[in-house]
C-alpha cells in the first residue's frame, strides 16, 4: 500500500489529472494488498505509465520502474508455488535481496556524485539552493539573498545519506537507518519531494524481517488507519482542486506571506505517513540470523542495472536520471568537478564531448496532443522532457540532446521548428529543423528512450544546481 501511495503522490504533487490512468490500479491494490495478482497488475500499469517519461524521467521514477520490474519478476516466481497461502512470503523472499541491493546502489551514488567542488561551494550548491527554495514554496515572497547561510546543509546532507546507507546495511541497526531516513526524507518531502520520500520509505521495509513487520502492522491502532485514509482523501482533493482544476496553489495571499496548497499537502502527507511507519521503524527487530539477501536469480539483474545506470556520467553516457539529482556534478567536454574520477578517463562514447550552444528555438505546437502524450501529462510532460530549453538563449548541451528533443517534437506533431546553434566553432541556422539531416539523424532506441542530458555550465564556471 505504501508503494501504491508513492505512485499516486508522484502525480498528486503537481499534475493530478495525469495520474488518472493509474489511480484505479492503486485503489485495487489498496483493496486487495495481499493478493499477488493485485500487486502484479499495479506494477505492470505503473511501469507502463512510467516508461512514457523515459529518458528524462525523475530519478525516483527510474527507481520505481526498476522496483516494478523486480516485483513483476517476483510475482511470476511466487505464482509458481503450489501452496497459495505461502505465495506472499515467497514473493517477499524473491525480491528482498535485490531490492535492498538496489537501495544501497541508490544511496551510494547519491553520496558519490556529490563529491565535487561545486556541491561544496555554498554559492551554487544544491544543498543550500534547495533549502532556500523552500521559503518560496511555502509562501514567502523571496528567497534569502545570502544562501551561504545554509552552508551547514552541505556536510549534513552527506553525513546523513551516508549514515542511512551504513545503518540500513548493518542488520543489527537497520531500524536506526530507517528512522534517520524517515526524518531526513520528511524534510525533503517539505521541499516538494514527498513522492521520492515515500518511495524510499516503502523500500526501507525490505530491511526488516517479515515476522517483525507483520507483528507491528497488526498492532497499528485504528486511529492511525483512519488518519491515513482521511489525510489521503484530503490531500487528493486539495491537489485536484488547486493544482488540477484551479491551476494555482495560493489559498490565502498576504503581502509578506501566503498560505499555499503545497504547504497543506505536505502537512497532510506527514500526518498520513508518520503514524503508520514510525511504529514499524522504531520497533524494528534486528535482522540478525535472518537471510536478508535472498532473491530469485533473474531479480538480481535489477540492482546490476541500477549500478550501471548510476555510473553513466563517468562512462560518457547520459547525465539525467542516474541518481545525480541536485548534486552539481559536471563531467562534460573534457572537464569534471568530481574530486575522485578524472575527466573522460572511462568514457565509452563521445556524447558528452560534442556540445552545441543553442541561442534560439521556436516551434508551433500541435492543435491536439497525441493520446500517449496526454496520458504522460500533456504540455507539462513536453517541458519536462526538454528542461534545458529554460536556459535558452545560451543553453550549452550535448548535440545528441538537441537531436533527441527536436525529433521528439517532430513525432508529437510540432511544426515550423526553427533553431540557431553553434557547434564546433560554426554557426548553424535553420527555419525547418525537420529537413536538416544532422538534426534528424536517426537515433537508436537506446539514444531515444534511455539517454538524456542536462545543460552544461561554461568552462571555468562552477556547475549550477540542476534537477
Amino acid at each position: 500500500m505504501i508503494w501504491a501511495l508513492a505512485a499516486v503522490l508522484h502525480h498528486l504533487e503537481g499534475q493530478p489529472l495525469a495520474g488518472l490512468p493509474l489511480y484505479p490500479f492503486a485503489i485495487l491494490l489498496f483493496l486487495y494488498p495481499e493478493r499477488i495478482w493485485a500487486i502484479a497488475t499495479f506494477s505492470l500499469a505503473h511501469a507502463a505509465l512510467l516508461s512514457l517519461d523515459l529518458p528524462a524521467a525523475a530519478n525516483h521514477s527510474v527507481l520505481a520502474l526498476l522496483v516494478d520490474t523486480c516485483l513483476l519478476i517476483g510475482c511470476g516466481q511466487a505464482l509458481r508455488t503450489d501452496d497459495a497461502g505461502s505465495r506472499r512470503r515467497r514473493l517477499w523472499e524473491n525480491v528482498r535481496g535485490p531490492l535492498r541491493a538496489t537501495v544501497a546502489v541508490l544511496y551510494f551514488f547519491a553520496v558519490f556524485h556529490k563529491l565535487n567542488s561545486s556541491f561544496f561551494d555554498p554559492a551554487v550548491s544544491c544543498a543550500t539552493g534547495q533549502l532556500a527554495k523552500m521559503f518560496e514554496l511555502h509562501g514567502f515572497p523571496e528567497r534569502p539573498e545570502n544562501v551561504s547561510a545554509f552552508a551547514f546543509n552541505i556536510p549534513l546532507t552527506l553525513i546523513v545519506e551516508t549514515a542511512i546507507l551504513v545503518f540500513l546495511l548493518w542488520p543489527r541497526f537497520s531500524h536506526i537507518g530507517a528512522i534517520i531516513g524517515l526524518l531526513f526524507h520528511t524534510g525533503l518531502g517539505w521541499a516538494q519531494f514527498f513522492d521520492f520520500s515515500t518511495v524510499a520509505f516503502a523500500l526501507y521495509l525490505f530491511f526488516f524481517p517479515w515476522e517483525g513487520i507483520q507483528k507491528n502492522i497488526s498492532g497499528t491502532p485504528e486511529w492511525a488507519r483512519t488518519c491515513f485514509i482521511t489525510c489521503l482523501v484530503a490531500l487528493s482533493a486539495t491537489s485536484f482542486y488547486f493544482q488540477g482544476m484551479r491551476g494555482s496553489s495560493v489559498i490565502l495571499a498576504r503581502p509578506d506571506w501566503s498560505l499555499r496548497a503545497d504547504s497543506v499537502i505536505c502537512a497532510l502527507w506527514t500526518l498520513m505517513i508518520w503514524p503508520i511507519l514510525f511504529p514499524i521503524f522504531s520497533k524494528g527487530e534486528p535482522m540478525v540470523a535472518v537471510r536478508g539477501w535472498t532473491g530469485g536469480g533473474l531479480a538480481w539483474l535489477i540492482p546490476l542495472i541500477a549500478l550501471v545506470n548510476g555510473a553513466t556520467p563517468y562512462l560518457g553516457l547520459k547525465t539525467v536520471a542516474n541518481y545525480s539529482m541536485f548534486s552539481n556534478l559536471r563531467t562534460e567536454a573534457g572537464q569534471t568537478n568530481h574530486v575522485l574520477i578524472p575527466a573522460g578517463q572511462f568514457f565509452l562514447a563521445g556524447y558528452q564531448g560534442d556540445l552545441a550552444r543553442v541561442e534560439f528555438v521556436d516551434r508551433v505546437p500541435p492543435e491536439r496532443w497525441p493520446l500517449w502524450v496526454r496520458l504522460a501529462g500533456g504540455e507539462r510532460w513536453v517541458r519536462r522532457n526538454s528542461r534545458w530549453l529554460a536556459e535558452v538563449p545560451g543553453a550549452r548541451v550535448p548535440f545528441m540532446e538537441v537531436q533527441r528533443t527536436l525529433q521528439l517534437w517532430r513525432d508529437i506533431g510540432f511544426r515550423n521548428i526553427a533553431i540557431a546553434y553553434e557547434r564546433n566553432g560554426a554557426w548553424h541556422t535553420t527555419a525547418d529543423a525537420t529537413r536538416n539531416p544532422d538534426l534528424m539523424r536517426p537515433l537508436t532506441f537506446w539514444e531515444r528512450k534511455l539517454m538524456a542530458f542536462r545543460a552544461v555550465q561554461d568552462d571555468g564556471e562552477a556547475s549550477a544546481c540542476r534537477w
